[in-house]
């Protein structure tokens, strides 16, 4: 199956929370399995910060859920009917900086407009509105995706059944923004970036590379890293390369990247990822919660370093206090963060009961 592309807000443009809009915006799509007569078995993904529309291939390549999706498994294709789109911002068919401005005929580039959540939220609504979709058995997402699930509940309380929230807090910590601000500077302060403005020129790859080398020491965990690669050398490495394992994995990672990324797409999602704030719009946090009218699913990975324990702990807190229907998981692996992604059998019952409202 290849990727759907469809044009949205061309008659009227979509107003921007943070200022500004946007026209004529292309959106990716993917869909999965067989709608029922009914079309009460339709699941919205939302995929994390670097994800795409594809969380599944059936020609032997792999998606970022692949092993998690499939006929009888926990994202069950005889069972729903899946769609998932790429991310408004994003660089894998929906419009973001490294699309074509209809104003100048170039890469919007410096002048992609700020986005949060609430935005990418609004686009997906449109996305089903034309797919005729007027109602959702569940929205399921991780990390960035649960984000996503969550103000999804909030701004269309009544469009949703089941909500299935993977390993992400109501807000980022300071220490994840901490974290986020590294990375954008690594970025940056690349000598090609050129304000964004670098589509006709040299990308900042160096920038961009170490940026992903960063993130993934937030997404896996010392153990894992520990039992992968321990203080192995190599045997052709070099003293201020890559002289242990664990820095030629890293870096590795780090040019894998730069095949599907875009720099400035990255920087515009992490710091929609820091900006969260589910009560945008609202008078207060418990006003905004208190409209989740969806049975609520949130799973904690105990040892996540990036949305940790305590930051569970408090949305918990937070979705309790507001009346939400809330069943909250907890575990550990020795992935982290990465669980969500790749421990299936921790997080197989966690699905399958969160979709289907048991």
């Amino acid at each position: 199956m290849s990727v759907q592309n469809v044009v949205l807000f061309d008659t009227q443009p979509l107003t921007l929370m943070l200022g500004g809009k946007l026209s004529h915006i292309n959106v990716a799509y993917q869909t999965y399995g067989t709608l029922n007569a009914e079309k009460n078995n339709v699941v919205l993904i939302c995929h994390a910060l670097t994800g795409d529309a594809e969380p599944y291939f059936d020609d032997g390549r792999d998606g970022w859920w692949q092993n998690f999706m499939g006929a009888g498994l926990a994202l069950d294709t005889d069972r729903y009917f899946f769609i998932s789109s790429n991310v408004l911002g994003g660089c894998k068919g929906t419009t973001g900086p490294s699309s074509i401005n209809p104003q100048t005929g170039k890469p919007y580039g410096s002048q992609f407009p700020n986005i949060v959540v609430q935005d990418i939220v609004k686009v997906q609504k449109a996305l089903l509105e034309h797919l005729g979709i007027s109602h959702l058995k569940a929205i399921i997402g991780g990390s960035f995706g649960g984000m996503q699930a969550n103000q999804w509940a909030i701004d269309y309380p009544d469009f949703m059944d089941n909500i299935v929230n993977l390993c992400s807090s109501i807000y980022f910590s300071a220490e994840a923004i901490g974290f986020n601000h590294v990375m954008r500077q690594a970025v940056i302060n690349d000598p090609n970036f050129n304000g964004g403005d670098y589509y006709d020129g040299t990308p900042p790859d160096q920038g961009l590379s170490i940026a992903r080398m960063l993130g993934m020491l937030t997404y896996r965990t010392d153990l894992q890293l520990a039992k992968a690669f321990g203080r192995a050398t190599k045997s052709d490495g070099s003293f201020w390369g890559d002289y242990f394992q664990v820095e030629s994995y890293l870096s590795y990672q780090g040019k894998k990247f730069l095949e599907r990324f875009d720099a400035n797409s990255y920087l515009h999602l992490l710091r929609a990822l820091d900006m969260y704030d589910p009560s945008i719009g609202y008078e207060n946090i418990k006003e905004a919660l208190s409209r989740i009218k969806a049975r609520y699913t949130l799973v904690s990975v105990t040892t996540d370093q990036l949305f940790k324990p305590v930051d569970l702990y408090k949305s918990k807190q937070l979705l309790e206090q507001s009346g939400v229907d809330l069943h909250f998981y907890e575990f550990p692996s020795d992935y982290g963060h990465d669980a969500f992604l790749v421990d299936y059998d921790q997080f197989e019952k966690r699905i399958r009961d969160g979709l289907a409202g048991n």
